[in-house]
């Protein structure tokens, strides 16, 4: 609440010595009654009741034409007088201005605390409240984890496999891919031969590269019973 809307301002015209300001609801709090239309000392002396003629009343001082209005008096529903008090001395004193503040009354606002039994339900909720969100909180930590261990297990992957990731010192030399292109730079100098069985005829046949085709001879030795392979 700004601090407009906690005052009240007692306003007197001029040779006025009695006042009514607007009303105040029943209950409020923090409430000031600021004066205006009189020419009051830096600090004065203001009594506040319920009363205008009987009861006791609380003293406050004021400053500056403004003064705290005590908020018991608000909570009786009662209209709130207040009692401006001059002096020039210490035993010349005399009320010189009223003041009447009305109270427009409204419901009480629930303040009482829970008995023992609501306070422990609510205490319940509150700790399953505040498990459920450490469960999802630890569950979100892992989750990220293990999506982060599978980032890096196929970034490794890749690196071993191809290279060109960037995570492991020389991994464009030192991986499957270079091996395999190495060996069959190697192979096409030096010649292969591979075999093959035909589906067709059920027969085995065996090829060699062109750069062997004059080196290397197939021989069936008949006395062994074995197919033999010489290099020249």
């Amino acid at each position: 609440m700004s601090a407009a809307n906690r005052t009240t301002v007692a306003f007197f015209p001029p040779g006025a010595r009695r006042t009514v300001t607007a009303e105040i609801y029943q209950y409020a709090t923090g409430q000031v009654l600021r004066f205006e239309g009189l020419d009051l000392p830096p600090t004065f002396h203001v009594d506040f009741s319920n009363y205008e003629t009987r009861e006791s009343s609380k003293p406050k001082i004021g400053s500056n034409s403004v003064v705290d209005i005590p908020g018991e008096y608000l909570r009786t529903g009662l209209p709130v007088y207040a009692f401006i008090v001059l002096s020039e001395g210490p035993e010349d004193s005399a009320t010189e201005y009223v003041v009447q503040i009305p109270v427009r009354r409204r419901p009480q606002p629930t303040d009482a605390a829970p008995d023992p039994e609501e306070q422990s339900v609510i205490d319940e909720l509150i700790a399953e409240l505040n498990a459920g969100v450490e469960a999802a909180e630890a569950c979100a930590e892992e989750a990220a984890g293990h999506a982060d261990d599978a980032g890096d297990s196929a970034t490794l992957a890749m690196s071993w496999a191809v290279g060109g990731t960037g995570t492991r010192p020389g991994e464009d030399q030192n991986n499957a891919k270079h091996y395999a292109e190495l060996a069959a730079m190697g192979a096409e100098e030096s010649g292969y031969a591979w075999f093959d069985v035909n589906d067709a005829d059920g027969k085995m046949y065996v090829y060699i590269s062109d750069n062997l085709s004059e080196d290397v001879h197939f021989a069936v030795n008949e006395a062994a019973g074995i197919l033999e392979v010489t290099y020249e």
